[in-house]
């Protein structure tokens, strides 16, 4: 699931000479012809992803509305009053990372003709019919009747439209001064309420953006604003196919880059890959490494997981089995977690050193698994990898890098935990195990990023297993995203998985052993 392919490259950067032509001429002289030239492609290229001009605007004036909405769900995850809520609102409108003179002139450009297209008219309604509907959720909540609530997100509505206005003349009326301007309005307006600026977020993540190689900055210049795509029953066999399109490439190239073998294999009637590393056949005594794919459950096969699992059979010389379990939505859960368990009983019968990894779902599956072999008494592994691990499908913790992470959305792993979970609950610890048993674990390597839409479940994965007893070493990448270490030409991802190849070969030996 979060690997990304050229076609939604190219309309990205499409749509950003699209906002930068905008920007510069306004949207009269955005022709065809300039924004190709923008960006760097044949205008045949632009009529390609898009119909024609017009079809160009709509996806543009869609892009810009989704990176506003985008931005406010950040700030309400972090709000934990209502004036942090009411807040949340208004700093996604005024905060310094919002008003750049880009920004503001795209903005009035989009505001001249908003008559002419009917479509932008309706989404700028809906969002101002949101906007105000949540700020008087806000204000209610902080004791305000609901007459009043209405008044007060109007005027706010009204003064916001009115800034933005006013900057279009930087000379005089600057970012700083309108939001000094918000700031004396809500002390004055809503006295008995303490507001305070949130720290600039935007500030923190370009610091961290500085520090990432020029192939990870180059990623992400590619790949953001993410671009939107849907989960269900419907699409499912499409998204596979685009994704499998993708993957494989991928999957044959680090095959061959890391000289590892490939063959079938049978783990308790689940079939499964095995990847041999490179050098003479297995010996008794080398060690083993079950490893789980991702792909949110509903996608994925162990072939598209070869980036990282060829690379760390490579860098541990361990004999890598992958059972290909199950995908929802025809067979929702438990139907992963049976398969692996099966494959795992079958996996463990031979001894030895042998780990366990995962990545994403696969890495929820692998900590799930764990807690039900743990049950019926199976033998555990030496040590535990896990990247960017989806351990809560109920998402109760929030995603603050929901449209900062270049892969996909909160709303993707909204509708991949409904395919998942079918009718059972999603809080339940065999699909969240972050809510099971973490008492009694092996040392378990986590590995997250700045930017990862799943960086707060790995973020407290980590500290309940070190709150149960448990040793947890968690790197948190600064700028990577969700499962970086799929991207071979990120030097980053190289960097991590030989940090867990080496975590691994640090243990040696499985807690019965240690016990013994």
């Amino acid at each position: 699931m979060p690997k990304v392919g050229m076609e939604q490259v190219r309309r990205r950067q499409i749509i950003a000479a699209t906002k930068a032509c905008i920007h510069r001429e306004g949207i009269g002289r955005a022709s065809i012809a300039r924004i190709a030239r923008e960006a760097g492609v044949a205008p045949g290229l632009v009529t390609h992803y898009f119909v024609d001009r017009e079809d160009l605007l709509h996806e543009t004036f869609r892009s810009i509305y989704r990176e506003f909405t985008f931005d406010i769900r950040r700030r309400l995850a972090r709000a934990r009053t209502p004036e942090d809520r009411l807040l949340a609102l208004l700093e996604a409108q005024i905060a310094p990372a919002s008003l750049t003179p880009e920004a503001v002139s795209t903005w009035l450009a989009v505001y001249s003709v908003m008559r002419e297209y009917p479509l932008l008219e309706r989404i700028e309604r809906d969002y101002d019919r949101r906007l105000i509907s949540t700020m008087v959720d806000a204000l209610r909540r902080m004791g305000h009747p609901v007459d009043e609530a209405r008044e007060i997100a109007e005027e706010l509505s009204i003064m916001i439209d009115g800034l933005w206005q006013n900057l279009a003349n930087p000379v005089t009326f600057t970012a700083e001064r309108a939001r000094a301007f918000l700031y004396r309005y809500l002390a004055r307006r809503l006295p008995g309420h303490v507001f305070v600026p949130p720290p600039d977020d935007a500030r923190l993540r370009a610091v961290d953006d500085r520090r990432i190689s020029p192939e990870a900055q180059a990623f992400l210049a590619d790949n953001l604003p993410v671009e939107p795509f849907r989960l269900s029953r419907s699409t499912i066999a499409e998204t596979r196919r685009q994704l499998g399109q993708i993957y494989r490439v991928e999957a044959r190239a680090a095959a061959r880059a890391h000289g590892v073998r490939l063959s079938r294999a049978d783990l308790g009637g689940v079939e499964s890959l095995r990847i041999a590393a490179p050098g003479p056949e297995v010996q008794q005594g080398t060690p083993r490494l079950f490893y789980l794919f991702g792909g949110g459950f509903v996608t994925g096969e162990p072939e598209h997981d070869l980036p990282i699992s060829a690379a760390l059979a490579a860098q541990t010389g361990a004999a890598v089995l992958s059972p290909r379990y199950r995908l929802a939505p025809e067979h929702p859960c438990p139907a992963a977690l049976d398969d692996v368990l099966t494959a795992w009983r079958a996996f463990v019968r031979e001894g030895g050193t042998f780990w366990l990894a995962g990545e994403s779902a696969g890495g929820g599956l692998a900590l799930a698994l764990l807690q039900r072999a743990r049950a019926e008494g199976l033998p555990q592994p030496a040590a535990v990898a896990l990247m960017s691990p989806w351990v809560d499908l109920s998402l109760s913790l929030p995603s603050l890098n929901d449209g900062h992470d270049p892969t996909f959305t909160r709303a993707n792993l909204q509708q991949a935990a409904r395919l998942y979970a079918g009718g059972a609950d999603p809080a339940s610890p065999s699909l969240s195990p972050l809510f099971g048993p973490l008492d009694g674990l092996p040392p378990v390597v986590i590995t997250t990023g700045s930017r990862d839409i799943l960086r707060e479940q790995a973020q407290a994965l980590a500290s309940a297993i070190r709150g149960a007893g448990g040793q947890a070493e968690l790197h948190d990448w600064p700028g990577m995203w969700h499962v970086f270490e799929f991207y071979r030409a990120i030097p980053e991802a190289a960097q991590s998985l030989e940090r867990i190849a080496a975590f691994l070969r640090r243990h040696q030996t499985t807690l019965s052993e240690d016990a013994a």
